[in-house]
């Protein structure tokens, strides 16, 4: 509980749910990997424990861009991977995309359209596995607003104030007027290419001046510093910082299968719903629930979809903790067809993981990840699990 209370108080005058409703957007790409160690054992087989292991190089790139009046996010994962001892490396993406139109410049009612595609290469029943595509649209209420720039701003007020440059906080407005700074980033970079991020603070420092609430008549090397590390180095946010959230409720039919024998399914009906809450600055909640029934016979009787719950703490500048439980709701299958391809039935089965593990900050665009877990795989196997990965950070 203390720890809730010391992240509470710690920027009195602006909290990150005041940061509401900008034209805001921001990109980020990094590369990581990872070597896996697993110890199964099977469930009512009276084998022993089976050791594995596996390898992933991955790359992710996100951005998105936020209005009053729209708002869309890219997020594209690629891999190289080895499953398990012996097995041929594979290479895969993830994409997804999507696009939001509000009704009204605040959290009321939207238009939903959504793009999903993924490929693992793989052959099955004698042939190539190709890229699948689905697409969702629908009607939504609410909105989810990421403030991590204001989260960047508090912390630059924390630590400006700890450093003696400042002799209090800096009232509200100066720290919506920081974030939205932050915020520019982008334009900033257009604008002065190579000499952008002084240009970011410099318009920082002219704020924290202007404030009233300044030791000094100029910004000295070491505000500089503090301000600079906060954006560009061991501070920077890893995880985002988000509050709010929204319901959308559409429809999802999957135009391209992974494998040419297998045939697109029903269209679903599609319950989807997300929220995220920080406590102070240093703690954040993210939660989400994705629910899917079919358009047929089975409508009603057949559901599928996934719920999780995550958790994140920055210990310091430079240690963070994350945990989270994911759940997923899928459909059984009793066996295959002549052709080997699954054939479903009308029940479904969950399977259950929950991890935990920490983010240590070692250089400013370096990080290494440490990971344990624990998976329940429905009717399956018990799974213990850990990772251990080494991520940069290319902007």
């Amino acid at each position: 509980m203390a720890l809730f209370l010391t992240s509470a108080v710690q920027a009195q005058n602006v909290k990150i749910t005041d940061f509401d409703l900008p034209v805001s957007s921001a990109r980020k790409f990094l590369i990581d990997g990872f070597y896996n160690w697993a110890q199964t054992t099977p469930e009512d087989t009276g084998q022993n424990k089976i050791l594995s292991s596996s390898w992933r190089l991955n790359g992710l790139y996100t951005q998105f861009y936020s209005s009053p009046s729209y708002a869309w996010n890219l997020n594209l994962n690629g891999a190289l991977s080895q499953a398990s001892r012996g097995d041929t490396t594979r290479y895969e993406y993830d994409l997804a995309t999507d696009l939001s139109k509000y009704f009204s410049d605040s959290h009321g009612f939207f238009g939903n359209a959504e793009l999903r595609s993924n490929y693992l290469r793989k052959r099955e029943f004698g042939q190539d596995n190709r890229p699948t595509i689905e697409i969702f649209g629908g009607l939504g209420y609410g909105r989810q607003v990421n403030a991590t720039s204001l989260a960047k701003a508090i912390r630059i007020d924390e630590d400006l104030r700890k450093g003696g440059i400042t002799n209090k906080y800096m009232p509200k407005s100066t720290m919506l007027a920081i974030a939205q700074i932050v915020d520019r980033e982008a334009e900033y970079r257009d604008k002065y290419k190579a000499i952008y991020e002084s240009k970011i603070i410099e318009d920082i420092t002219q704020e924290v001046l202007n404030s009233g609430v300044s030791n000094f008549n100029n910004m000295s090397a070491l505000g500089f510093m503090r301000i600079r590390d906060v954006l560009y180095g061991n501070n920077q946010f890893i995880n985002d910082r988000a509050w709010g959230g929204d319901v959308r409720l559409g429809v999802a039919y999957e135009l391209l299968t992974r494998n040419e024998l297998i045939k697109s399914p029903s269209p679903t009906l599609d319950l989807r719903g997300r929220y995220a809450y920080p406590i102070g600055i240093n703690h954040q909640i993210r939660t989400f629930l994705n629910v899917r029934s079919p358009l047929d016979s089975n409508f009603a009787k057949l559901f599928t979809g996934n719920l999780g719950i995550f958790y994140s703490y920055n210990f310091t500048n430079r240690i963070s903790f994350n945990a989270g439980y994911t759940a997923s709701l899928n459909q059984i299958f009793s066996g295959q067809d002549s052709l080997g391809i699954p054939i479903g039935t009308d029940k479904s089965g969950a399977d259950h993981t929950v991890s935990a593990g920490f983010n240590f900050y070692i250089e400013n665009y370096i990080t290494l990840n440490l990971t344990g877990g624990y998976s329940r795989i429905y009717r399956t196997e018990d799974r213990f699990f850990t990772n251990a990965s080494v991520g940069f950070i290319i902007f």
